[in-house]
């Protein structure tokens, strides 16, 4: 059971870096390929959780539909739509938003309303979303170096660990790819913040 801890961590990643890359490098090469590559993350994003619903999959790979389904709905809507039509949806008067949507995913998740790879998407989705926000807030209303972004990593870091042990350690399929994903969305954030920092070179500073 502890390779399906790994299994998710690693194939998540795969799709996180792909994806990041293939909107930032596409972007820089053509708008006629973002515009295809854009669009078709929204598409992605549909097709990956209607596939989730048909009979025969394992449990595993439903649950990596949701989470892939998650992923491109933000690449679409948090990446493409902000940056060809301004829709910045990180922005801090998204808040209320936000939290309403937060609210209603929790109330769904406790009530058992949601099918599991919706749950996944949506909080994947919404996990991505809260942590850009806050990161994106630091950035642009305070600084890059202000010294909240050095708290905020090491919590990132502190959490993204205590994810990893407690996923590693639960024998629940969907507990571990739960957690599994929330650590991958916390350590991606310290990654962030050490992009920011320009400790090391990120996607978007290569030529």
């Amino acid at each position: 059971m502890k390779s399906n801890f790994w299994r998710t961590f690693l194939f998540t990643l795969a799709f996180f870096g792909g994806l990041y890359m293939l909107l930032v490098f596409s972007e820089r090469i053509s708008h006629d390929l973002y515009n295809i590559v854009g669009w078709s993350t929204g598409l992605i994003s549909v097709g990956a959780l209607m596939l989730a619903s048909r009979k025969g999959w394992s449990q595993f790979t439903v649950n990596m539909q949701g989470i892939i389904s998650g992923l491109f709905l933000w690449g679409f809507i948090g990446e493409f739509l902000e940056v060809k039509y301004g829709l910045v949806i990180a922005a801090s008067s998204f808040l209320p938003i936000l939290s309403v949507l937060v609210i209603l995913f929790i109330i769904a998740l406790r009530g058992k309303q949601l099918a599991i790879p919706t749950a996944f998407a949506a909080g994947h989705f919404l996990g991505i979303w809260g942590l850009h926000m806050w990161m994106i807030y630091q950035f642009e209303h305070l600084s890059k170096t202000h010294w909240s972004t050095y708290p905020s990593a090491a919590i990132a870091l502190l959490l993204g660990i205590a994810a990893l042990i407690t996923g590693r350690g639960s024998k629940n399929l969907g507990r571990k790819m739960a957690f599994a994903l929330i650590a991958l969305l916390l350590l991606w954030t310290l990654l962030e913040y050490v992009w920011g920092w320009r400790l090391i070179p990120g996607p978007y500073s290569m030529g």
